[in-house]
């Protein structure tokens, strides 16, 4: 009985020992998650992509660099990956590959898509004890690619086979591997239903079809973004604005005043939050004083200890740091790299000076109202129908674009009012500088829908004060 008795002693206290471990343990975990969940929040940030994702599209690029001039790599196993909105998308990939000797390699590779300009992929490799090696692609087919489409039996094919062959043909499409070409038709087949899906819902004007990026994940098409949600717990230190009661035209658009810089591109850095805030320090500056300047993002990048550069920032603490820095110089005297560098800030160059900034309120009303009385506004927004963009007015199904995921800053530089009298539509609109080069969009801007926070335009609406 005692023996008994003992080790029921020794088993309760393995089992106390065993939840105040378990406990430790458990807050360990908690910190982690919440750490993670800040870190995911961050707009322009690496966000970790699926494994299999990451293959695909390194396959993909291995298999048109194998067409060309190389380099002939095959992959061994995928470690890890992340996928960032930069101007496109950037993808880096932790992966071990073997090389044209069959030997093993532990590599970096990245592939930086920008899918709407020609020969618009960069794959660039970072092996151990070798050169950097950088090699662009582009999805384009050679013409022997249609004459061999234009042989086949289309009877014999499937609606979506068929509809998959001329849109390969239209697009110039080719498929290296049957495993590509397997890979692509099942992606095409899902963004078959996405197009029926936005049809049905569609709220705007805008008609949904197959496109030259039909064949593409919504991951791959993704561009670029590198902005920070305020997180819940630290809420902005900004002033609320203060609304000026003022009767609103029907259309007003701040380039027509000439305050407004020629639209720039961020390029394979998630800086967007610089970009959106120089853009909005800029229009202030020239309303005020009628003088156009261009300010610089590189600045920021480089000075800016409260953001993280090319991984994400957050307009509130650009702000802030400006003020602190003690202001911002020229873009012709601090030129963009698209990199973080060290901070060579001159006083004796400062252009502008500002203290602090303001939040606007989350009513599109009094947004337009203090963007006429003030100047151009920065805004984060859930960039994922902006992969899509071609022109028009933006108004997405919005289980596509939700107002919680700001993941992209720019800049609200007016409004206006689309009518569609044989459609009885009238679609009011944003209009939006983006910060992905006049090639994108509509000249490098962006209309969006206007009146119902889509894509949660209003959500993180805030503007500089300058000194």
């Amino acid at each position: 009985m005692r023996l008994a008795v003992g080790a029921t002693i020794v088993i309760v206290a393995l089992s106390l020992l065993s939840v105040l471990v378990t406990g430790q343990e458990a807050g360990a975990a908690d910190e982690v998650h919440a750490r993670a969940k800040r870190s995911s929040n961050l707009v322009g940030g690496a966000k970790t992509l699926d494994k299999k994702d990451a293959e695909q599209r390194l396959q993909a690029s291995l298999d048109k660099l194998a067409a060309g001039d190389g380099p002939n790599y095959r992959i061994s196993k995928v470690y890890s990956a992340t996928t960032q909105v930069v101007s496109g998308t950037l993808t880096k990939i932790d992966v071990e590959l073997f090389n044209e000797n069959d030997e093993k390699e532990r590599c970096t590779v990245k592939i930086w898509a920008q899918p709407w300009l020609p020969n618009g992929y960069e794959v660039t490799f970072d092996c151990p004890n070798k050169e950097l090696v950088k090699r662009r692609h582009s999805r384009s087919v050679e013409q022997l690619e249609k004459k061999t489409h234009k042989k086949r039996n289309h009877h014999s094919l499937d609606k979506t086979e068929h509809l998959f062959s001329k849109f390969q043909i239209k697009y110039n499409r080719r498929y290296h591997t049957a495993m590509e070409h397997q890979m692509r038709l099942r992606i095409f087949k899902q963004n078959l239903e996405i197009i029926k899906e936005l049809n049905r819902n569609e709220m705007g004007s805008a008609k949904y079809g197959i496109t030259e990026f039909a064949d593409l994940t919504s991951t791959e098409y993704k561009q670029r973004t590198g902005l920070w949600q305020r997180s819940e717990d630290k809420p902005s230190k900004n002033a609320p604005a203060v609304i000026p009661n003022i009767e609103l035209p029907k259309e007003f658009d701040w380039r027509e005043k000439g305050v407004i810089s020629k639209v720039k591109n961020q390029g394979m850095c998630g800086s967007c939050w610089a970009f959106s805030v120089t853009g909005n320090v800029e229009g202030l500056h020239a309303v005020k004083t009628g003088k156009l300047e261009e300010y610089s993002e590189q600045e920021l990048l480089d000075c800016d200890t409260s953001d993280s550069a090319c991984n994400g920032g957050l307009m509130d603490n650009a702000y802030e740091a400006i003020e602190h820095i003690g202001g911002l110089e020229l873009e012709s005297d601090y030129p963009y790299e698209g990199r973080k560098d060290q901070c060579k800030f001159s006083k004796s160059k400062v252009h502008v000076k500002v203290k602090g900034g303001v939040d606007l309120p989350k009513n599109e009303t009094a947004i337009a109202q203090w963007l006429i009385a003030n100047g151009p506004i920065s805004i984060g927004i859930n960039a994922n129908a902006m992969q899509f963009y071609r022109g028009g007015v933006s108004h997405p199904w919005k289980a596509l674009c939700s107002k919680k995921n700001l993941d992209h800053g720019v800049l609200i530089v007016g409004y206006g009012v689309s009518d569609y009298p044989m459609f009885k539509k009238t679609l009011p609109y944003w209009i939006v500088k983006n910060s992905w080069g006049p090639k994108w969009g509509e000249q490098g801007y962006y209309r969006v829908y206007r009146g119902d926070n889509t894509c949660g335009v209003s959500e993180m609406a805030s503007s500089a004060v300058l000194e």
